[in-house]
């Protein structure tokens, strides 16, 4: 698949440091060495979303919109934000204005 960033998520990304931002280029590559969206591990469809999807990498949860064009499937990392601010309401109004 090909993985692409929004500009949050990378910048969210660069405050990692050490065993949770070496999780995170694993998740990365997996997705990117992945055929389909049910070979990515901890990887969850969100309720009442149609392309918003989550992955658990420790007590990060990555937020990613699953489009799919002629070419092949395109991965768009949204948001990278910890457990606690992952499912408040700003952080879900946010998913559903990019799931249109």
């Amino acid at each position: 698949m090909k993985v692409e960033f929004s500009k949050y998520f990378i910048k969210s990304a660069k405050r990692l440091s050490g065993k949770i931002k070496q999780s995170l280029i694993d998740v990365i590559e997996e997705v990117e060495n992945s055929g389909s969206i049910d070979e990515i591990s901890n990887c969850r469809k969100l309720v009442d979303f149609r392309n918003v999807y989550r992955i658990r990498i420790g007590d990060y949860r990555a937020f990613f919109t699953l489009h799919i064009k002629v070419e092949g499937d395109v991965v768009l990392f949204q948001y990278l934000v910890s457990r606690g601010e992952a499912y408040d309401k700003k952080n879900m109004n946010k998913l559903r204005l990019i799931d249109d």
